[in-house]
């Protein structure tokens, strides 16, 4: 009997014991991890020696991962914008077999754009030859409903720039391993995302440490006036008629009509909510230069300035923020000279103009493409070569 006990004893105890193991064990199954908010909080020294994985990458390295990320900084806009955002992020072939850190490349698209032409076989082939050093690469879409955002904070669109320079940074130097310094991070672009690199940079030098910009949208002293929006009369007639048309909509009616692109210049209403809001005045929620009087057309020349401000007033921001150029490591503006926006070409002669005039240094890279068939080209030959030469790895 004491035997029996002493067998039965021991058999209660192994159960007991399975059952404690198991309930602990339960803790540890891995779960679905749901798409992550942006911590709004971007770091220039070292990141943790362990960051987490990023939750929806689900192609192995050298290969382009969509990964979503909520966003607080566009969360108040005007217009419906979505607050769940896209990024393509890029890691290097060697990335899951290593325990190294990378130098990251940002780059913006252009208007209506979500990409930059180029494959990741592309650039793991440059990786694979010693074109180019090991590195992240993460495209951020600045597209919006009405094709693009300019990757500026607007109180009707959202604050873009915000999103991209705290939130996105934030997020890729918290899920990847990246060097976190301002030395191995660099910001590029194309057309509208052009524009909003170099502004970027200009703004925060302190993020980015070089910038290399394709095409930028840029205006001289008369860009503006030769831009599509407001080159000929019949443009800036159809505009008002645009609105006109919008105003006979009922109310509730009114702002539908304005994001579908059929009665005014969409492009246009774009640049108007970014660099010439108005949010206090529905449904356009932007100031025009031009009004009717008298079957005349009429220009405001304070919203003018607005509209000029934008990619224009280059010869009053380079003296504003010399000091931010100056700390950039590194400064190239790339455009083609077939690009059919002339005025593109002509704004990029006078920032060049105004960088040499105030001494800070830069590169101007001319090509005899357009605007855009050689921008994947320009992308694998020239723009990743400079930051590979620039960025201090690890």
């Amino acid at each position: 009997m004491n035997i029996k006990r002493i067998r039965l004893i021991v058999i209660i105890w192994i159960v007991v014991l399975g059952l404690l193991l198991s309930g602990c064990g339960a803790g540890l199954t891995p779960s679905s991890a749901p798409t992550q908010a942006a911590t709004g909080v971007f770091t220039t020294g070292a990141p943790t020696k362990t960051p987490r994985p990023a939750p929806t990458a689900t192609k192995p390295a050298g290969s382009l991962n969509e990964v979503t990320i909520k966003s607080v900084a566009l969360v108040k806009n005007l217009i419906g914008e979505k607050t769940e955002r896209t990024i393509i992020v890029y890691l290097p072939p060697a990335y899951d077999t290593s325990t190294k850190r990378y130098p990251v490349v940002y780059f913006l698209p252009g208007f209506g754009n979500r990409s930059m032409d180029v494959s990741s076989e592309d650039i793991n082939k440059l990786i694979q030859a010693g074109v180019i050093q090991e590195m992240i690469i993460v495209v951020v879409p600045g597209d919006n409903q009405l094709g693009g955002s300019f990757y500026v904070n607007s109180p009707v669109t959202g604050n873009w720039e915000d999103f991209v320079v705290q939130e996105v940074v934030g997020y890729v130097d918290n899920h990847y391993r990246t060097i976190a310094r301002v030395e191995s991070r660099g910001i590029s672009g194309h057309s509208m995302g052009g524009f909003g690199s170099l502004n970027i940079a200009m703004l925060h030098p302190d993020v980015f440490g070089t910038v290399y910009s394709l095409s930028p949208g840029l205006y001289d002293k008369n860009g503006l006036a030769n831009s599509q929006f407001f080159n000929v009369e019949y443009t800036i007639q159809n505009f008002l008629d645009g609105q006109k048309a919008v105003l006979a909509k009922p109310e509730d009616q009114q702002l539908e009509a304005v994001l579908s692109k059929q009665y005014m210049n969409y492009q246009a209403t774009a640049y108007g909510y970014v660099f010439a809001p108005a949010p206090e005045k529905p449904p356009f929620y932007f100031d025009y230069p031009y009004s009717e009087s008298n079957g005349k057309l009429v220009r405001d020349d304070k919203v003018w300035k607005q509209w000029e401000s934008g990619f224009g007033g280059i010869a009053a921001k380079i003296p504003q923020y010399k000091d931010n150029w100056l700390k950039l490591k590194g400064i190239v503006v790339d455009y083609g000279t077939k690009d059919g926006n002339t005025w593109i070409i002509d704004g990029c002669v006078y920032l060049d103009q105004q960088l040499t005039a105030a001494g800070i240094q830069h590169e101007v890279a001319v090509h005899d493409g357009d605007h855009e068939t050689q921008l994947g080209k320009r992308v694998l030959e020239h723009m990743l070569p400079f930051f590979s030469k620039l960025f201090i790895g690890e």
